[in-house]
């Protein structure tokens, strides 16, 4: 198994993508600590094949009290921290004009302020270890744009270069720090944001056609690429943008 006796942390692990690394971590074996805003202890129940190899902690990614907690109670129960998956986020559908402050100060909180703030309580534990992966999930709209999802392309191209830089500093400590950059995928965030647009069946069919395979996503095959980042398949890779988007960025 690629991840036997690893310990990681999920962000946003109660559902979809983040649900999706959990459950494949876990069948790698991982111990696995699902971090979610909302209480995942079903989900992390339900995943674990004898007691003790998944847990839930409640974590607000943007609550630098609540992520200090998550880093110190995942220590004290399994002794280090081999991989960080900064995977929470939200999104809506709207552009720069239709968006509120509150509406825009609110994303950035999760998607890119929760990574900084995740990032910097557990990279002293790595640096400790002189070992570690953070894997930073963003998106192919963090590369290219779309239309009408404009604090979102905005939080995601800033966790792509936070990664870079993240890659930059702390590589030479033993940590490996990577982007992956999922496309559509069929997860409820897709749905809620197919549901906030003012013609949910056209958006839907416009996200499908722009793959090359013309399809949806599915959590399980941008889990596939977290453990091969997670794993030592790609022991040279640093601050790269590992992207699973069906051919939209090729468009």
């Amino acid at each position: 198994m690629k991840l036997e006796n690893k310990v990681a942390i999920i962000t946003g692990a109660k559902r979809g993508i983040g649900y999706a690394i959990a459950a494949r971590f876990i069948s790698e074996g991982a111990r696995v600590v699902l971090a979610d805003i909302n209480d995942a202890t079903s989900e992390a129940q339900s995943l674990s094949e004898s007691p003790g190899r998944a847990v839930s902690i409640k974590t607000d990614v943007s609550n630098d009290a609540d992520v200090r907690a998550l880093i110190h109670q995942t220590v004290e129960l399994f002794g280090r921290i081999d991989i960080l998956v900064n995977n929470a986020g939200i999104e809506f559908a709207k552009t720069v004009v239709t968006t509120t402050e509150s509406e825009w100060d609110q994303l950035m909180a999760v998607n890119l302020k929760g990574v900084f703030l995740c990032s910097r309580a557990a990279i002293p534990v790595m640096q400790q270890q002189k070992t570690g992966v953070i894997i930073n999930i963003a998106s192919e709209l963090g590369l290219v744009g779309e239309a009408g999802v404009a604090a979102y392309c905005a939080s995601k191209g800033g966790v792509v270069m936070l990664s870079k830089a993240l890659a930059i500093d702390h590589g030479p400590q033993g940590i490996r720090v990577n982007c992956l950059c999922p496309g559509p995928v069929t997860t409820q965030l897709l749905e809620d944001v197919f549901a906030s647009s003012d013609d949910p069946a056209a958006m839907r069919e416009a996200f499908e056609s722009q793959t090359v395979l013309k399809r949806l996503g599915r959590p399980e095959e941008i889990a596939a690429a977290a453990v091969f980042l997670a794993s030592d398949d790609s022991s040279f890779m640093a601050g790269a943008d590992l992207v699973v988007d069906g051919g939209w960025t090729t468009r």
